[in-house]
């Protein structure tokens, strides 16, 4: 007969387990990192696929925090400097590449992005619903900024691939952000 000590996970296990959310935070800037060399190396789909890796490793680490009930104000602020240092690393690479190859229209939407990231901020806190639209939006233009530096036929399928991981973690976080509306958790404009 089995006993309750039995189905329990060995110590080990455990301890690894719960630090699943800061191991996901933690790599991130490395995935970052990576999608940044591939596009300057011209190697723009695999960039595009590190971008998405990035980016659902930053839903991941939230929705393991929240189902484990280890969300915390060391984790917030971790998560938060490693999507800082996810999406600088990626901007390098991307002006990079740009720079190489003549590409002004990249130059000037990364511009955009970060002066209205910096403008933005002044007003609409991240953790806000506005900013987390923003944030949203963001991802999206970076993702598609990626794909301007990849071979043509290898489009279709990471735009298929980048929809169907934007739908789902965008209708996720939605449910999430409605959640931390409804219980007072989430401020709604500036926060």
């Amino acid at each position: 007969m089995e006993t309750q000590s039995d189905q329990r996970a060995p110590r080990w296990a455990t301890g690894v387990f719960d630090r699943a959310p800061y191991a996901l935070t933690t790599i991130r800037p490395f995935v970052g990192t990576a999608s940044g060399f591939a596009v300057l190396s011209d190697n723009g789909a695999i960039g595009a696929w590190l971008y998405l890796a990035g980016y659902v490793s930053d839903v991941a680490d939230g929705f393991l925090s929240r189902a484990m009930k280890a969300e915390s104000d060391s984790g917030a602020a971790l998560d938060g400097l490693a999507d800082v240092a996810f999406h600088a690393a990626v901007g390098v690479g991307l002006i990079g590449a740009a720079v190489r190859h003549g590409s002004l229209g990249v130059l000037v939407v990364v511009g955009i992005l970060v002066a209205g990231e910096r403008l933005i901020r002044r007003w609409i806190a991240a953790r806000s619903v506005a900013g987390k639209a923003i944030g949203g939006m963001y991802r999206i233009v970076m993702f598609a900024l990626l794909l301007v530096f990849c071979d043509a036929d290898q489009r279709p399928l990471l735009i298929e691939a980048g929809l169907a991981v934007m739908v789902i973690t965008y209708i996720y976080e939605g449910f999430v952000t409605l959640n931390e509306l409804r219980i007072g958790e989430r401020p709604i404009p500036f926060g």
